[in-house]
């Protein structure tokens, strides 16, 4: 799917994105905003108010669209979160009692679950009725931060139906999180192939993790977390090579690929449907991503098409049972 390119709908990267009701809302956290598009790529709207007045913000770091009202969220990590239409238009803002949150998510009509990697407790939950954080938990060694096993572009909290899951890249722990807290759910077990965080020197240059996790052996750096009621997807590094582990909830069976059948590479951060996995790539990288040979005459139109101008695609992989 081409997202169309104009001076109004350039996007600079996408650090999101997010399908509804035939749209995709894709935000782009260089140009501090969130671009609105049509089921078939058309540019619709535009939200980027960086200013000071009502509705407009200073930076822009998440944003989601809120289950219980059906508006357009957007966080400003000093301290704002701001409520607009699906359509892009501001309602009103709600000034929260944290300032450095970087993520969050809507987790019950009145509870909001901000994730944060700049105090000591990481995850903050805030009361809307009672308008302070009523509780603060899970905290890592700051050592963390000094390396690539968190990725920016990925948000902690995933939810597949009544259930919201917490993640974070440096470990193979995976969570469940609800209104009282978080739990462990399970861990990834790679054998001795398992990476220990906790095993990480302290104090040195964030050029040395980097070849350190490069020249190791260990599963690291789990960057993205899906799930369906068939399958788990995540995405890790592991021997200088991106990998993707799918796990059939059915039989319990873990594979890990390098690329599809198909000789493409799955996507990097992707969104996880019950029937397809939508995934979005730099225009003159979708050859990586979309073998030629098994899409139809459109799609071969729109890849021969593609310019170093144009703006990023997004790519829809069904799963075969279901086209």
């Amino acid at each position: 799917i081409p997202l169309e390119t104009d001076s109004n709908s350039v996007i600079e990267q996408i650090s999101r994105v997010i399908p509804h009701n035939n749209r995709y809302y894709i935000l782009d956290r260089k140009q501090s905003a969130v671009l609105i598009f049509d089921s078939n790529g058309n540019f619709e709207k535009k939200i980027r108010r960086v200013g000071v007045g009502p509705g407009e913000y200073s930076l822009l770091y998440d944003f989601n669209i809120n289950p219980f009202t059906n508006e357009l969220e957007l966080l400003n990590p000093r301290g704002e979160l701001l409520s607009y239409t699906l359509d892009g238009e501001f309602i009103s803002s709600l000034k929260i009692p944290m300032r450095n949150a970087s993520k969050f998510l809507p987790i019950t009509e009145d509870m909001i679950i901000f994730y944060t990697s700049y105090e000591e407790e990481k995850l903050h939950y805030y009361s809307r009725s009672q308008d302070k954080i009523i509780k603060k938990e899970f905290h890592f060694p700051e050592t963390i931060l000094s390396t690539p096993l968190i990725a920016n572009n990925s948000s902690p909290f995933i939810k597949h139906g009544d259930q919201t899951t917490f993640f974070l890249g440096f470990s193979n722990e995976i969570y469940d999180i609800d209104t009282s807290g978080i739990r462990l759910r399970f861990r990834w077990d790679f054998g001795e192939h398992n990476f220990d965080y906790r095993d990480l020197p302290k104090d040195k240059d964030p050029f040395y993790y980097v070849a350190l996790l490069k020249s190791g052996n260990m599963a690291h750096s789990f960057y993205s977390y899906q799930e369906n009621q068939h399958v788990i997807m995540t995405r890790f590094a592991f021997d200088k090579q991106w990998l993707t582990l799918i796990y059939n909830k059915t039989d319990g069976e873990s594979t890990i690929i390098r690329r599809f059948t198909e000789d493409i590479m799955p996507p990097s951060f992707p969104v996880l449907s019950e029937e397809e996995i939508l995934g979005f790539e730099n225009s003159m990288m979708a050859h990586l991503f979309v073998n030629e040979s098994v899409v139809d005459e459109p799609s071969r139109s729109v890849l021969a098409n593609l310019k170093p101008e144009d703006n990023p695609i997004l790519i829809k992989y069904y799963f075969k049972n279901q086209k």
